[in-house]
């Protein structure tokens, strides 16, 4: 591979995309370098630190190492805008029942999500599990217009438990991560709780003294907007790298997915059951793809050209 004069015309994504399934066959040389940008000599310069270089047969992927603020573009280049209107994204009903325990009343899950508000006019969905009908048991994830802040709300057996981020979120031009967990049911009474995390910061806890018992569980998971027939409270913002997990994840595994640089990382964490990258989407796709292995895909509604290159 030739080494460009100038690091603005190195295509990174690309060598990366490139190279990523390409595994070595045989062993390292002993020769190998690795090469980095020298601001004083305005050149490429090589790297012969033994420590920069892989040990094992691993791809080349196993050596680019990233900052999530350093090169957002190279690797993480698509986000979905959704217009404030009518915008959604809706799961099967095979991926809401991932979050309830085998009795139907005892769950846990958690929700990781980027997100940019722009202006609010109302209250706004990021995500809902409920069930077909009524609304005795409900977990969502919204931006609250009244409170002016991003609400976390566990509705079972008709009790509500609500936790809350900061305010100052709407319109404010940057991207903040969410994480919101909850667990009910539990044995362990203490377990039965819901936490609201902005950018891995604990904001808010409630306790949970209630079971999901309506019998059946959720059947509707969705992003964006209320789930008809309501088909109300719109989402005006961006969402990135969605993920959802099928039990409650802890403040230091928080941490690591705020802090996993780019592109983000969220397979290594216990009980992931779908994760949104975005980055497979084209125009006109009436669906986006699961990028964990279990083939969750979510159907795109009402636009099909959503995407922006507006990212974390």
């Amino acid at each position: 591979m030739a080494i460009p004069a100038d690091a603005t015309t190195l295509d990174m994504k690309k060598i990366i995309m490139e190279l990523t399934g390409t595994p070595y066959d045989t062993a390292v040389p002993s020769n190998l370098e690795t090469w980095d940008w020298n601001q004083t000599v305005n050149n490429w310069t090589a790297n012969t630190n033994s420590s920069a270089q892989p040990t094992n047969k691993y791809s080349m992927i196993d050596w680019v190492s990233y900052d999530h603020f350093a090169t957002p573009a190279a690797f993480d280049s698509i986000s979905f805008d959704f217009d404030g209107t009518n915008d959604r994204l809706e799961g099967s009903g095979s991926l809401a029942q991932q979050f309830i325990g085998g009795a139907s009343t005892a769950g846990a899950g958690s929700v990781s999500v980027w997100v940019k508000l722009d202006s609010m006019s109302g209250n706004g969905f990021i995500f809902q599990l409920s069930p077909e009908e009524g609304t005795t048991n409900l977990v969502l994830l919204l931006w609250n217009n009244a409170a002016g802040r991003i609400r976390g709300n566990i509705k079972v057996s008709g009790v509500t438990n609500v936790v809350n981020s900061q305010a100052g979120l709407e319109n404010d031009g940057n991207w903040h991560h969410v994480a919101f967990t909850w667990e009910y049911g539990s044995k362990t009474s203490s377990n039965n709780e819901t936490k609201l995390y902005i950018d891995a910061s604990l904001k808010d806890t409630d306790a949970i003294g209630n079971t999901w018992n309506d019998g059946n569980g959720p059947a509707i998971v969705g992003f964006g907007r209320n789930h008809p027939p309501g088909n109300t409270n719109p989402w005006n913002g961006h969402m990135n790298d969605i993920a959802l997990f099928n039990d409650k994840l802890t403040a230091s595994e928080i941490s690591s997915i705020y802090n996993s640089g780019v592109p983000k990382d969220e397979s290594g964490h216990s009980g992931l059951v779908a994760y949104y990258t975005m980055e497979g989407y084209s125009d006109n796709d009436t669906s986006l793809t699961d990028d964990s292995s279990n083939s969750y895909s979510l159907t795109i509604t009402n636009s099909t050209n959503i995407d922006s290159t507006d990212t974390p």
